[in-house]
């Protein structure tokens, strides 16, 4: 595991002080940006989590029972960025980013982790996803995104499903702007955990990646179906299928910098409160080095 050896006390101490520093200043950042409603002047300011009143604070307990160890973007974002920035020397101007998420324009709110990422920190995006989250750029798409990186640079890539929750705290459902009724979150997972649990429906070479989400969760609805929670289990499901795909594309060929995959689930709250993410996997390898587990940072 990553960060396993034992440091000098000193040592330890400074990393510890630095950390602080570093996550300070992350929060300082976004903090300000929630505060001024944005950069495109959108409706709904971010509150801080002491101030989210009875209902957010039990919609907010509800989502972190679900899924333990969701955290704000913001929040994920220090913790990831620090080892990177510190260890590895990974800086804004030496990697380049991409993400495989859902298309769902709610993933690019205020507190979303893809959002923080792309618009205060990398400052520029490569989209690998589409509906569900899922890298439907595949080789191709990585292999170009790859190939832009500065000489001797480094590659982070953010990827994984979501799943909203209503006020009241209802997962797989979400209440969107200028809407008095619920709408589900994932829907293009939900469509497909439906048309799946429902007998099925051939492939469409005009729906194609809702196919593919048809194709990689059939096998999985039965579980999915006869689990406590099912629209939890759908997106633990879908992260699973996502992260093998992910895997199967992604290659360190692109020369001698470090290639970082951060994986896991977006959780839509309810207008007014921060986004979360469960953490799900955190890795660096480079070309000639084996892979580095890094879940501990979200550990701390």
């Amino acid at each position: 595991m990553a960060f396993a050896q034992s440091k000098p006390v000193g040592e330890r101490r400074r990393g510890s002080v630095g950390m602080g520093l570093f996550a300070a200043g992350v929060a300082l950042v976004v903090l300000g940006n929630f505060r001024s409603g944005g950069k495109h002047g959108e409706k709904h300011a971010v509150m801080p989590e002491a101030f989210f009143g009875l209902k957010r604070m039990q919609a907010a307990h509800i989502a972190k029972e679900a899924f333990p160890g969701a955290m704000t973007g913001a929040a994920v974002m220090s913790k990831a960025l620090w080892p990177l920035w510190w260890k590895y020397a990974m800086k804004r101007g030496n990697t380049i980013y991409a993400q495989s998420l859902c298309a769902d324009e709610i993933n690019s709110d205020k507190g979303h982790l893809g959002r923080l990422f792309t618009e205060y920190y990398y400052n520029r995006v490569f989209p690998l996803g589409g509906i569900g989250g899922a890298p439907y750029g595949g080789k191709t798409g990585f292999a170009a995104f790859s190939h832009h990186v500065p000489d001797g640079g480094n590659v982070f890539v953010l990827f994984g499903p979501h799943i909203g929750f209503s006020p009241e705290g209802e997962p797989g459902k979400f209440l969107r702007n200028g809407q008095m009724a619920l709408s589900t979150s994932c829907g293009a997972l939900c469509a497909a955990y439906s048309q799946c649990s429902s007998g099925g429906m051939p492939a469409d070479s005009k729906d194609m990646e809702q196919s593919w989400l048809r194709e990689k969760l059939g096998p999985k609805c039965k579980d999915i179906k006869e689990s406590s929670n099912p629209m939890v289990e759908l997106a633990l499901q879908a992260y699973k299928v996502i992260e093998e795909e992910i895997l199967s594309i992604v290659n360190t060929g692109f020369g001698s910098g470090n290639l970082v995959l951060l994986g896991g689930i977006q959780i839509n709250m309810p207008y007014g409160m921060p986004g979360f993410f469960k953490p799900m996997h955190f890795s660096i390898r480079a070309e000639g080095r084996e892979p580095e587990n890094l879940m501990s940072v979200f550990e701390r």
